[in-house]
Formats: structure tokens, sequence, C-alpha cells
């Protein structure tokens, strides 16, 4: 089951400052588990974290309608 990946405004400008590198990665982590649920998800109530190299990306995930939010990009300390 594929999602449809939304990008919040303040993420997308965030992911549009990020290295190519690392921008490159949080694509792939998003993308990859918009397609195929794979990668390292953590429930953090009330959004999920998805690890992305040194970045989490704080997703909203609405199953019903089948799209995932991305909401926040940070760098993991």
């Amino acid at each position: 089951m594929s999602f449809r990946v939304v990008w919040n405004f303040p993420a997308l400008v965030t992911f549009y400052r990020l290295p190519m590198h690392s921008a490159f990665m949080i694509d792939r982590a998003v993308v990859r588990f918009a397609e195929t649920g794979e990668g390292e998800l953590a429930w953090e109530a009330p959004h999920h974290l998805l690890s992305a190299g040194f970045h989490d990306v704080v997703l909203a995930i609405d199953r019903e309608a089948r799209a995932i939010t991305v909401l926040r990009i940070y760098r993991v300390r």
C-alpha cells in the first residue's frame, strides 16, 4: 500500500536549505517509507518520527486518506 506524500511549507523550506547529501537521504527515506512502509519509524505522540541519516522527519500519517504529511525536519543530536 503506497501513500501520497505532502510537504508542509516549513518542512519544505528546511529541506531546500539542507546540503544536497542530507536532502537526498531525507527524500529517499520518505519516498521509501511511502512506497514500501520500510524505515526506522518511531511514535512520539502525536506524530511519527522517521530516521533519515543525521535527521529525523516528523510525519503525520493518515491511513484512511493514504497520505503522509512531512511536518518538520530536525537534526538529531
